[in-house]
């Protein structure tokens, strides 16, 4: 497969990783997910969803990314656009997806876009 590309998180900060690092415990359960997950191993997989595998256009957000994003509604009972607002708020949300403290992460309508192309493409199916 090609390289890859993908709209970069946590570039350019001011704070870089310093303040999550600082401010979410090892102990939080996002935390505990990351170390027990292997997010990146769903980004080829998913990465088909995308109009010419993520090569045309703008680049799209890393699908791993999107799937944490859409991890958050039933971890923490929230529609899309409450994650949205979940994820702009919370140093911890911001953490676990790879954005930087000052960034704004994807939003409810990208969000809703992404976990529409997995179930039209059979869910479970999208990612074997």
């Amino acid at each position: 497969m090609s390289r890859m590309r993908f709209k970069e998180l946590g570039t350019g900060s001011f704070f870089g990783d310093l303040v999550a690092d600082r401010t979410v415990p090892e102990k939080h359960f996002l935390r505990e997910i990351e170390r027990v997950i292997d997010w990146s191993a769903f980004t080829e997989q998913l990465v088909r969803l995308h109009r010419g595998k993520g090569q045309i256009g703008r680049p799209p957000y890393n699908p791993a990314v999107m799937l944490r994003m859409l991890a958050m509604p039933h971890l923490y009972d929230l529609s899309e656009r409450s994650t949205e607002a979940y994820v702009n708020d919370s140093l911890s949300a911001k953490w676990f997806i790879g954005q930087a403290v000052d960034e704004a992460g994807p939003d409810h309508s990208t969000l809703t876009a992404i976990k529409r192309r997995i179930l039209d493409r059979g869910g479970e199916r999208c990612l074997q």
